[in-house]
């Protein structure tokens, strides 16, 4: 279920990224490929400042 208020996101690397569905997701909604899952959880958990730069614009935009 895709919840625009509070994405889920996930760690690749070292990096939160607004992603489609955790598991699944081979981009990022910035375009950044997902190659090294850590971690998912969703905005709200991890805040907007420990997010993608070019994912908060999309976030912050809405």
């Amino acid at each position: 279920m895709r919840d625009d208020n509070n994405p889920v996101v996930l760690l690749s690397g070292d990096q939160w990224h607004i992603v489609d569905d955790s598991r699944q997701s081979t981009l990022a909604r910035c375009g950044q490929p997902i190659r090294q899952r850590r971690a998912h959880s969703r905005l709200k958990t991890i805040g907007l400042e420990n997010l993608c730069p070019k994912c908060r614009v999309l976030v912050e935009d809405q």
